[in-house]
């Protein structure tokens, strides 16, 4: 199963937590207990990152921050590609995260640059 395939399969609270963990470095000590708080201000209306563009701009803000090197293309309002990599020649040979929208290509491509692997969370 491709990355894609599986970021489709998860809910927007499940893509948000795998952003918040792995992109966003959340710590998670007590899981059980963290997990409770993420979904209580996830309903608030925060760390929506896959879908709210503003919360999307946090995770390109802490990537570059980290180093990262980003790059967008849009080709259509139902057409968003990002790459994400740590230096112009890892930029060159990613391949680009595609999703009907500008957060959720990002937050595709900064799983995809912190090697996420998605399968083992379905």
């Amino acid at each position: 199963m491709n990355i894609k395939s599986a970021w489709n399969k998860l809910s927007d609270l499940e893509r948000n937590l795998l952003v918040g963990i792995n992109v966003m470095n959340f710590p998670v000590d007590n899981q059980e207990e963290w997990k409770k708080s993420f979904e209580y201000h996830h309903e608030l209306g925060l760390w929506n990152y896959s879908t709210n563009p503003r919360q999307a701009y946090d995770v390109i803000e802490k990537l570059i921050i980290e180093g990262y090197i980003v790059e967008f293309k849009n080709h259509s309002t139902k057409k968003f590609l990002c790459k994400i990599a740590l230096s112009p020649e890892m930029l060159s040979n990613a391949p680009y995260s595609e999703a009907e929208s500008f957060q959720e290509a990002v937050c595709l491509a900064a799983i995809r640059a912190k090697g996420v692997l998605l399968e083992p969370c379905l």
